[in-house]
């Protein structure tokens, strides 16, 4: 009995080793994401989100707004006094612009999660104002409206021009 005893030890101890996981492991949920409606993205214009009446405090439309072809879904607002409003419907995820543009930040839209990013762009002569409003409207599509300012448009000054537009056209998207 008493040799049993350790033997009896040594291989439960083992035993207790030998033990493994089955199955292949899972990848740990997404957070949860702001998106007080889900918005349909199917069909949805991006010429016809933004009007002349959201673009007044900016200016006058230059052009009518034209769909982009470097840009899938999107429209261009191009207005007298410099300034140009880009809309785009369907566009990446709201994690993959966090994703691409890490210097953003996280702000709302209409208690839908937006990832905002502004900086300075290179355009032939100018250096232009760009800010960027990724509007989460599913889990993995969104609603994009940039805006450009030229001269001497601060971050902040190009930020306060956007907020109001980019609310106004996620206004404007048919609910899922």
């Amino acid at each position: 009995m008493r040799r049993s005893l350790p033997l009896l030890l040594v291989l439960l101890s083992l035993t207790g080793c030998a033990y493994s996981v089955q199955g292949e492991p899972v990848a740990a949920p997404l957070p949860p994401l702001a998106i007080a409606t889900p918005r349909k993205t199917a069909g949805v214009d991006p010429c016809a989100l933004v009007t002349e009446k959201d673009l007044k405090p900016l200016g006058t439309l230059k052009f009518n707004p034209v769909p982009r072809t470097e840009l899938a879904n999107s429209c261009l607002y191009t207005l007298k006094e410099g300034p140009y409003v880009l809309v785009a419907v369907p566009y990446r995820s709201f994690d993959q612009s966090k994703q691409a543009q890490p210097k953003g930040s996280e702000v709302d839209t209409s208690k839908h999660a937006t990832w905002l990013s502004c900086g300075r762009q290179d355009n032939d002569k100018t250096k232009d104002m760009v800010c960027t409003a990724t509007i989460a409207v599913t889990r993995e599509e969104s609603l994009m409206v940039a805006i450009g300012m030229g001269g001497d448009a601060t971050e902040s000054k190009a930020t306060k021009a956007l907020e109001p537009i980019r609310a106004e056209a996620l206004k404007r998207m048919p609910p899922a």
